[in-house]
């Protein structure tokens, strides 16, 4: 038992020969007493700075919340720190990457030159295929991932990468999204979305980073399902690869897939392995969005050394204002502790709102934002 959970007054003191004097035995008393008030206080005050970095302050008084601007940003490293070495933070913070896992490429692969615009195609990476064009590695080895990745276009520490999903199903929250948000913040598209390939050229040419989301298994399928061509342990491998091209065909140029969902088919290797390999032969990269703390999906990844990226936690799990900067104060602290960090979100108004205030001070807080292909472990890089 070390000395701050002993009971106090239980320590044996060494015989002297002699009985205490008065005066001793009463300083000993008063710092006794101080040092059990200073125990209190330090427990208060740490108990409400934890929570006010992941609940509203309770103080906070409605004439400084009618103060405070909307659209702006204030970060606390001290506040940050603590969030981070709270367990779990309120269920949120999920640190997937090890701590002896290899660093990601923080430069993408030198791009080959562009033949045609941005948001066109390279002829040599389309395959031909009954679900629309598909992606491939060309003959000389180039990939999408190398096409189409963006650069970060400056370098520092402290490389943070945001992915906002859910983007071509709703007209007005996709055009926000590619509106609002900074060049560095990458946009996902879900397959059920409309006019996704001119979405896809909108978010290009303001220089965004594009990524397309792939539908799996949630708990509770079929009887809870994202939609058609669902990729799930219920159906046979062929099956799920011509679901998996289905998607994959719903629109062009994007360097990365990632997962939508799919806790119910995350933990099993042999499920995962068919669509895996299928991703690394088409050349493209993959991001687990960090929302099924169970997934095997990056030990697979690993094996078949597939391009991967760990997103640590969902920025909106709670759609409330604060606590997404919270979540945005705690990616912050991770990235400068370990150098990178990723979140990723969904492209609600309060997400998108909370990610821009964030992001227009981010650079002056030291933190770099970076297309996620950036953050990669790429075995080709």
């Amino acid at each position: 038992m070390d000395d701050l959970h002993k009971p106090l007054g239980q320590q044996k003191a060494k015989s002297s020969g002699r009985r205490l004097g008065v005066p001793l035995l009463a300083v000993a008393t008063c710092a006794m007493a101080a040092l059990v008030g200073y125990l209190f206080i330090q427990e208060r005050t740490s108990t409400k700075a934890v929570v006010a970095i992941n609940e509203t302050d309770p103080v906070e008084t409605s004439a400084k919340k009618a103060t405070r601007a909307p659209d702006t940003f204030d970060e606390s490293a001290e506040d940050a720190e603590r969030a981070l070495n709270r367990e779990g933070n309120g269920g949120a913070l999920i640190l997937k990457v090890p701590p002896d896992a290899d660093q990601p490429a923080f430069k993408p692969k030198q791009k080959p030159k562009q033949v045609v615009s941005s948001f066109v195609p390279l002829p040599m990476l389309v395959e031909k295929s009954e679900f629309g064009p598909l992606p491939k590695t060309a003959d000389s080895g180039m990939r999408p991932l190398d096409a189409y990745s963006m650069s970060a276009g400056a370098v520092g520490p402290n490389r943070v990468a945001i992915v906002v999903g859910g983007l071509g199903l709703s007209q007005s929250g996709t055009k926000s999204a590619i509106a609002d948000l900074p060049a560095g913040v990458t946009l996902a598209f879900s397959p059920y979305g409309n006019s996704l390939n001119r979405w896809m050229q909108r978010a290009r040419e303001d220089g965004h980073e594009v990524v397309l989301q792939l539908p799996m298994e949630p708990l509770g399928f079929p009887s809870i399902s994202p939609g058609k061509r669902t990729l799930n342990s219920k159906a046979g491998i062929g099956e799920n690869l011509q679901s998996l091209r289905w998607s994959l065909g719903r629109m062009t140029n994007y360097p990365i897939v990632m997962n939508y969902l799919g806790a119910g088919m995350a933990s099993r290797k042999e499920v995962l392995k068919p669509i895996l390999e299928e991703v690394r032969r088409r050349g493209l990269g993959w991001l687990d969005d960090g929302s099924v703390p169970t997934s095997k999906v990056i030990d697979v990844a690993e094996e078949l050394k597939l391009p991967n990226a760990t997103s640590s936690f969902v920025l909106d799990g709670v759609r409330e204002a604060s606590r997404i900067d919270s979540q945005l104060t705690t990616l912050s602290l991770l990235a400068k502790r370990r150098g990178y960090a990723i979140a990723t979100a969904s492209a609600f108004p309060e997400s998108i709102a909370r990610i821009k205030a964030w992001a227009k001070t981010a650079n002056k807080n030291g933190i770099l934002i970076v297309p996620v292909s950036n953050l990669l472990r790429d075995y080709e890089r």
